[in-house]
C-alpha cells in the first residue's frame, strides 16, 4: 500500500448482508504493520455493521470475522513498525473495540450472554421464602389483605400482634380467611381475628 518495510502478504476479507443476496469483499496484497492494521479494522467494522442482514450472512459475517481476527490481524501484529514507504501509510484510525459498528453489535451480544448468570445470582440471592407456618392460638402482624399475606409470627404477649390464628369453624365477619400456604401441618380452615 505504502511501500514500507517490513511487509507480510495476507488477505483482509469482508461481507455485505442485503436480505436476498450478498457480496463478499476481499482485498489481499502486501502490507506493512500499520497499512495491515488500518484495512482490518475498516473492513472488519464494516463487515460488522453491514454484514448480518440476510439469512444465510448472519451465520457468514462471525465467520468472515473470526477469519480476519485469526488470520491476517494475527500477520500484522508480528511485523515490527514499518521504515521507508513512498507514501504515508494508512491511518490504522481507532481500535475495533472502540469502533461505533462493533459496539452496536457486541453490547446487545454482552447483554444477553450476561443476562441468564445475572438472573440466576439474583434467583440465588433472593431465594424461594418459605412462608410463615402459624397454628390455632398463634399471633401474627401484617397484611392479611394484600395477595399472598404478608404476615410474620409475633409473640402473643408483644405490642406487635395485629391478629390472632383461630379455627374455621369460629370465623367473624371481620376476620380474614388465612391462605392454605400459611397452615401449620395438621391444621384446617384457620382465620386472622383482629387482637382486641
Amino acid at each position: 500500500m505504502c511501500g514500507a518495510q517490513p511487509a507480510a502478504q495476507a488477505t483482509v476479507r469482508g461481507h455485505e448482508g442485503m436480505i436476498i443476496v450478498m457480496r463478499f469483499l476481499k482485498r489481499g496484497g502486501s502490507f506493512c504493520r500499520t497499512c495491515g492494521l488500518a484495512t482490518y479494522r475498516r473492513m472488519t467494522s464494516d463487515t460488522l455493521l453491514a454484514g448480518w442482514w440476510g439469512i444465510f450472512s448472519f451465520f457468514i459475517t462471525p465467520v468472515v470475522v473470526l477469519s480476519n481476527v485469526l488470520g491476517a490481524r494475527s500477520r500484522f501484529r508480528q511485523l515490527p513498525p514499518p521504515y521507508g514507504g513512498w507514501r504515508p501509510p494508512l491511518d490504522p484510525g481507532k481500535r475495533l473495540l472502540r469502533r461505533l459498528p462493533v459496539l452496536l453489535i457486541l453490547t446487545p451480544i454482552a447483554l444477553v450472554l450476561l443476562a441468564f448468570p445475572t438472573l440466576l445470582v439474583i434467583g440465588l440471592l433472593a431465594g424461594d421464602d418459605e412462608p410463615v407456618r402459624v397454628s390455632v392460638g398463634d399471633c401474627v402482624e401484617g397484611h392479611p389483605e394484600e395477595p399472598g399475606q404478608n404476615i410474620e409470627a409475633v409473640g402473643c404477649d408483644s405490642g406487635r400482634a395485629q391478629y390472632r390464628v383461630s379455627g374455621g369453624d369460629s370465623c367473624g365477619p371481620t376476620d380474614y380467611l388465612l391462605s392454605v400456604d400459611h397452615w401449620a401441618e395438621g391444621q384446617s380452615g384457620l382465620c386472622l381475628s383482629p387482637v382486641s
